[in-house]
C-alpha cells in the first residue's frame, strides 16, 4: 500500500456455501463485488477451487472436499481523483514558497513595506490548510504525526 493519492488496496476472500441441514454443498456461480467508494475504481476478479469442509456427523469428524470460489478484489484511486490531488499539492507548493519570498524580501528591504503585503503570507498559511481539505479521499490532518516510520529497502 502506498499513500495517497496512489494508494490501492488488496483483498482476497474464500467462499463456499454448505446448507445446514444436510451438509451438502450448494453451487456458488459469481461473487459480486459491491460499488467502490467515492474517488476509488475497484476491480476483481475470480477463481474455482476446492475447500476442505469438516462438520460433525454424529460418529466423529467428517471432512468433505466443497467446491468453493476465491474473489481478489483491488481498490485504487480514479485517475481524476489523483489529479486532482497532485494539481492541489503543486498549488501548496507554489503558495508556500510565495509566502517565503514575501518573507525574504520584506527582511532583506529596510523600507516600509505596506501593511496588505505583510497579510499575504499570513492569508496564504491560512489558506494551505483548507486546500488541503479539498484532497479527494485525503486522511486527517495530523494522522502520521507521533507514529514511527520504518524505511523499506
Amino acid at each position: 500500500m502506498s499513500k495517497a493519492p496512489f494508494d490501492s488496496y488488496t483483498l482476497s476472500v474464500s467462499v463456499f456455501v454448505i446448507e445446514k441441514a444436510t451438509n451438502q454443498s450448494i453451487p456458488i456461480v459469481t461473487i459480486a463485488v459491491g460499488q467502490a467508494p467515492d474517488n476509488f475504481e475497484i476491480s476483481s476478479t475470480e477463481l474455482e477451487t476446492w475447500s476442505s469442509y469438516t462438520y460433525d456427523s454424529g460418529t466423529g469428524n467428517q471432512t468433505i472436499p466443497v467446491p468453493s470460489r476465491i474473489a481478489y478484489i483491488e481498490v485504487k484511486r480514479s485517475q481524476f481523483a489523483q489529479a486532482i490531488t497532485m494539481c492541489l499539492f503543486l498549488i501548496n507548493w507554489i503558495l508556500t514558497t510565495g509566502s517565503i519570498c514575501i518573507v525574504a524580501l520584506v527582511l532583506s528591504r529596510r523600507e516600509k513595506i505596506k501593511e496588505a503585503v505583510l497579510l499575504l503570507p499570513v492569508t496564504i498559511v491560512l489558506t494551505i490548510p483548507t486546500l488541503r481539505n479539498l484532497y479527494p479521499g485525503l486522511p486527517p490532518f495530523g494522522i502520521y504525526i507521533g507514529k514511527s516510520r520504518t524505511l523499506r529497502s
